[in-house]
């Protein structure tokens, strides 16, 4: 024997349908997946001055960077302005400012020197160096440069402002050389 459908039942019912539909769709959105949330865990992780203080390689950060930098662009790619996932990411820290303009001039490098393809985004996830694609140095390997050399300034080797992506002849050519960019950093860092 069949009963009559009741009108409450069948509201319920697409309430309930309605609701599962909507928790599919974020789950599997792209923002929710691939977007800026999993970026910011990820970014937060990575530039944790806590977590990176137990690193004991003076250049254990470089992968970090790379790391970072293939989250930004990927969170971009979603739709996500990068500003504000740095923003959202970062913990209060030291020179928060310029850890965050630091990050997000190394985006804009890795596009301009043409890092963000997909071998180079996947080489990048895992903290490997990527392919410049893009200009005079194409073909060359694009390292992290200490913008202060770690030969004679290692107390600052772990620290993301003084991070930068570049073309290895130009890492190479710099040397420990230090300049007036890096007598004005110092300057900043001391303020």
């Amino acid at each position: 024997m069949l009963r009559k459908p009741n009108h409450l039942n069948c509201l319920r019912l697409l309430k309930f349908i309605f609701i599962q539909l909507i928790l599919v769709s974020t789950l599997f959105s792209p923002s929710f997946v691939f977007g800026s949330d999993a970026a910011v865990a990820a970014i937060r992780s990575l530039t944790d001055p806590a977590k990176i203080a137990t690193l004991k390689d003076p250049r254990a950060c470089n992968d970090r960077l790379l790391k970072v930098v293939a989250w930004l662009h990927e969170a971009q790619a979603n739709g996500a302005v990068p500003d504000r996932v740095v923003e959202a990411a970062l913990v209060p820290q030291p020179h928060r400012a310029m850890v965050k303009e630091s990050l997000l001039r190394n985006l804009l490098i890795s596009s301009r020197l043409g890092l963000l393809g997909p071998m180079n985004l996947a080489a990048m996830k895992r903290g490997k160096s990527p392919i410049v694609t893009v200009g005079p140095y194409s073909g060359e390997i694009a390292e992290v440069d200490h913008i202060l050399p770690v030969a004679k300034f290692p107390q600052y080797s772990k620290e993301f402002w003084n991070l930068e992506l570049m073309p290895q002849t130009l890492n190479r050519r710099k040397g420990d050389t230090v300049g007036q960019r890096q007598l004005d950093l110092l300057r900043r860092i001391q303020q």
